[in-house]
């Protein structure tokens, strides 16, 4: 009977220690999971709010297109999962007039990109469409514009963009 016990006691023990052992591994998963959970929703909340790494570009760039009468309107945000980031704005609520602001994770990366997407030169013309492209470090802003009103907005926004990216990583812009 003693030995019925002990192998009673044996099994007890070792299934506990099993389920310890799971326990602990969905304990870890869970943790990892939360952690990873609550990146994204900080992400989410700092693109909300206009924080982060460029959250103060972009209201910058609202900003001084709004001092020009050009509202950026439409946002829309997309990230891949190499930590490059896209927003796409139409300028005064026009589908033929729009701006994208590309933030790469490097200036490699925005090389590599800008060149797969739209071709390796700064200005780009069809018979229906014009895209100019500006460039610094890591990010990018691009205007294109379609149709009868093809460059209606380009003198001010060559203005535009060469300031935002003068300033961009200086003082003055990190306000």
């Amino acid at each position: 009977m003693l030995h019925r016990y002990r192998g009673m006691l044996a099994a007890i023990l070792a299934a506990g220690a099993l389920l310890a052992g799971c326990s602990g591994q969905r304990e870890a998963q869970d943790a990892g999971n939360y952690t990873t959970h609550s990146y994204q929703d900080g992400t989410l909340l700092a693109y909300s709010q206009g924080k982060g790494l460029d959250g103060r570009f972009r209201k910058e760039l609202r900003q001084d297109f709004a001092g020009q009468q050009l509202a950026l309107t439409d946002e829309k945000f997309t990230e891949d999962n190499h930590g490059n980031t896209s927003y796409q704005y139409l300028i005064n609520s026009q589908p033929a007039q729009n701006i994208t602001l590309h933030v790469f994770s490097s200036r490699p990366e925005r090389v590599s990109r800008i060149t797969d997407w739209y071709g390796g030169q700064p200005l780009t013309e069809t018979s229906g469409a014009r895209t100019e492209i500006y460039n610094k470090d890591n990010t990018s802003l691009i205007y294109t514009s379609m149709g009868k009103e093809k460059g209606k907005y380009s003198e001010k926004i060559k203005k535009l963009f060469t300031n935002l990216l003068e300033h961009l990583g200086t003082d003055s812009h990190s306000h």
